[in-house]
């Protein structure tokens, strides 16, 4: 998967230059709705907030966590609401949670422009928003994690009637963290699938209530939900889970005193030396030295190569006919993917971080600027994916002051890009509309650009893996 995801992207970025990727944001400047603000190189700040602009703490903020396989491939998003309302509505009452259900839909609905492709969207909604709701709103082949504010009775003809309009519709539900109760009971039958909050359990409650779950309904599909650590996954994978979600891919620990192996050490090596002067001898030479490098470098270019009439074998030729930009991007993504449990997830969300960044800044920064925010992005990812302090991960790299500082501190313009993506991967919503509102953007148009981000990785990721003679 991550070879094949890895090709794509380059195939992509070969037809495909840095201003037309950025291209469905930058209508905004032209329109006068955005104010253009200096280069990074400019401004070693954020700019002050566009006059008689405060930001809106109570706006209610779309943010979304992955939803992976047993592979650690992602198969779905689910979607949140956060905002101040949002925390201090009283979520225990029928119409607090049936006014907040009928917010995420709508919300969604708002993005109509920008529908989820190649991705299933998983949504929770309590039984009786399911039942005022319908489904007129809902996204194409929407997962409802339906949850149950009775439990312990079982659901009502008017709840099992809507699981059967659901299906009819083309929508898959499963029953969330209500194993052993009456109401799961009594809709196991009709369910696809049942899911488990770890967080609230301990292994032998997790065993057991699985269990249960494969006794009522023998085939049901199981998921594991808050999947903090990789002991966690390793756990719900044993049990039989194919659904998981939670922070254990992209979880940061204390990677103190670690340093990157000799291989990515390597790849970093190769990087500055082609930005610095490219000498494919030289960079050829290096290679070869490196079996797995020399075939998955010989792999990708027969694989991007695939109209030519002759196979490719040789290191020297392949880095011809890439050329200098194409290495470079080839090498950024071989050390984000360094070999870290889940890669081709971490690689994924990396570049959707990256291209979030690009599109928020389309129409603000030129086009060299989107450019280096993209790399910024996936840069920021390398501590994770290496398990090494980001410190570590980026010194061989040499990068220039102002990319050290937004990546090290969030110091300077692109440090307040990054603080952005940082904010809506946490899911902080105060933080998301204060970054910006900085940035001249509103909750909605971030909103609108992460799943644009979002499509454009999984078009990615989704396109046929080609062939290597």
């Amino acid at each position: 998967m991550l070879g094949k995801l890895i090709s794509s992207f380059q195939r992509w970025l070969a037809d495909e230059p840095a201003v037309q990727r950025a291209a469905p944001a930058a209508t905004e400047a032209v329109s006068g709705s955005a104010p253009v603000f200096p280069s990074a190189g400019q401004a070693g700040t954020a700019p002050a907030l566009p006059a008689g602009t405060a930001p809106e703490a109570g706006e209610p903020v779309l943010v979304h966590r992955e939803v992976l396989d047993e592979q650690l491939d992602i198969r779905g998003v689910e979607f949140f609401i956060r905002g101040e309302l949002r925390d201090k509505l009283n979520t225990q009452r029928s119409s607090m949670r049936r006014f907040l259900d009928s917010m995420l839909v709508d919300q969604l609905a708002s993005l109509r422009h920008a529908p989820m492709r190649h991705r299933q969207i998983w949504l929770q909604l309590s039984d009786t928003s399911l039942q005022r709701l319908g489904t007129g709103k809902l996204p194409a082949r929407t997962c409802v994690l339906l949850s149950c504010e009775t439990p312990f009775s079982p659901a009502p003809a008017e709840t099992r009637e809507a699981l059967a309009v659901l299906h009819e519709a083309g929508h898959e539900v499963w029953l969330d963290d209500a194993i052993g109760t009456p109401w799961f009971s009594s809709l196991a039958e009709q369910a696809d699938g049942a899911m488990l909050r770890l967080a609230l359990r301990t292994p032998f409650e997790a065993d057991e209530l699985l269990r249960m779950a494969r006794e009522a309904r023998p085939g049901l599909r199981l998921g594991a939900w808050d999947v903090n650590t990789p002991e966690d996954f390793d756990l719900a994978r044993r049990l039989r889970c194919t659904r998981f979600s939670g922070s254990f891919v992209t979880r940061r620990e204390d990677w103190s005193g670690r340093e990157l192996s000799p291989q990515m050490l390597t790849v970093a090596s190769l990087i500055n030396q082609i930005r610095e002067e490219l000498n494919y001898r030289e960079v050829a030479r290096v290679l070869k030295q490196d079996m797995a490098m020399s075939y998955r470098l010989l792999r990708y270019v027969n694989a991007a190569a695939h109209g030519l009439t002759q196979r490719i074998s040789g290191i020297e030729q392949a880095l011809m006919i890439l050329g200098q930009e194409q290495l470079d991007r080839w090498l950024t993504l071989l050390l984000l993917s360094g070999g870290a449990m889940g890669d081709s997830a971490i690689t994924e969300i990396a570049l959707t971080r990256a291209r979030f960044l690009e599109l928020c800044a389309a129409g603000r920064l030129s086009a060299e600027q989107c450019d280096k925010l993209f790399v910024l992005g996936l840069f920021s990812m390398l501590d994770v994916a290496l398990k090494v302090p980001l410190e570590a991960a980026i010194r061989p790299l040499r990068l220039a002051d102002t990319m050290n500082a937004a990546l090290l501190a969030r110091e300077g313009l692109f440090g307040t890009y990054l603080s952005l993506a940082d904010a809506c991967e946490r899911g902080v919503a105060s933080e998301i509309i204060r970054h910006a509102v900085q940035l001249g953007l509103t909750s909605s148009k971030v909103s609108s650009r992460r799943i644009e981000a979002i499509n454009w990785v999984a078009d990615i990721a989704s396109q046929p893996e080609q062939r290597v003679a």
